[in-house]
């Protein structure tokens, strides 16, 4: 069997065990909070949306197929949320213990060290698994073409925390409904949905991270490259999870979380902007610059 003839095979059974993954997600969480889950993922769908646009933006190149795209969602939304939730789940009892006057007490943070670490470990896997599957050249392009560097990984880590967001914030108005009533979830709603693009905004740089190591001809730098992008994003999701423990009282405490997260938006949406517009302006000069002769041609 050729690669070419392989590739669609493949590409099947990748996106099959994604979406089933994402179904049994879905199940699970449905049958915790009922159906309100599903309206709830509704009504946080338009602002997702908008910043599955704002990632595809990144690369005008190497743009993914929306097959591409919806693989990062799913996976997002399904792989790394049950991943996030058990392992979370495990660790935080793992970390427990009871003190010598008889109070839980927590070995390691579960809230801005645990949490960080394993949400943002559970998304990086998808954007390794799709930035395979997506496939620079070497890989075999199991949704064709070529593909890499930093803002085609940008892109993809963007595009899986845009499917963790999405999930996410629903589950969290889902609860919040069921345990208070309409109107408590309906300002959930809107924190989250003003906040809608902050999970993106951690694993953009797990993915550009990703990237570069993808590009570099190094092999002892991708390593350090991959890993200093995902140390970024973790640390920027322990900085505004921590934001919510902070300040004298609740309501000090949830605009503290709520500047980060802004602020940290904004920082991650300048900066890549800015390494969008000059990457493509390099491109673009290269692409003008006269080939060489020949003889150097032969040379090179």
């Amino acid at each position: 069997m050729t690669s070419s003839s392989a590739a669609p095979i493949l590409t099947r059974w990748v996106g099959a065990g994604v979406l089933l993954v994402f179904a049994l997600t879905v199940a699970l969480f449905t049958w915790q909070d009922g159906s309100i889950l599903l309206i709830c993922l509704a009504a946080v769908t338009p602002a997702a949306v908008v910043t599955m646009f704002a990632a595809r933006w990144l690369d005008r190149r190497n743009r993914p197929t929306w097959s591409s795209t919806m693989l990062a969602i799913a996976w997002g939304a399904g792989g790394a949320v049950l991943i996030a939730t058990w392992g979370g789940s495990w660790l935080a009892q793992a970390v427990v213990y009871i003190d010598a006057q008889g109070m839980l007490q927590e070995r390691i943070p579960s809230t801005w060290v645990l949490t960080p670490l394993v949400e943002e470990g559970a998304k990086a896997l998808g954007v390794v698994l799709v930035m395979l599957a997506v496939g620079r050249s070497r890989f075999g392009g199991v949704f064709g073409g070529g593909f890499g560097g930093v803002l085609g990984g940008a892109m993809i880590g963007a595009l899986v925390g845009v499917g963790f967001g999405w999930f996410e914030d629903a589950a969290a108005i889902a609860t919040d409904i069921t345990a208070n009533d309409p109107g408590y979830g309906i300002g959930t709603w809107i924190v989250r949905t003003l906040t809608s693009p902050t999970h993106a905004a951690f694993t953009i740089w797990t993915g550009a991270g990703i990237g570069l190591a993808m590009s570099v001809r190094r092999l002892w730098a991708g390593p350090l490259i991959a890993i200093a992008g995902f140390a970024i994003a973790c640390i920027a999701h322990g900085a505004v999870n921590r934001a919510n423990l902070v300040g004298d009282t609740d309501m000090a405490s949830f605009f503290t979380a709520l500047a980060t997260a802004a602020g940290w938006v904004l920082l991650t949406a300048v900066i890549a902007v800015v390494a969008r517009q000059w990457l493509t302006r390099e491109d673009r000069r290269r692409s003008l610059e006269p080939a060489p002769p020949p003889s150097q041609q032969a040379k090179l």
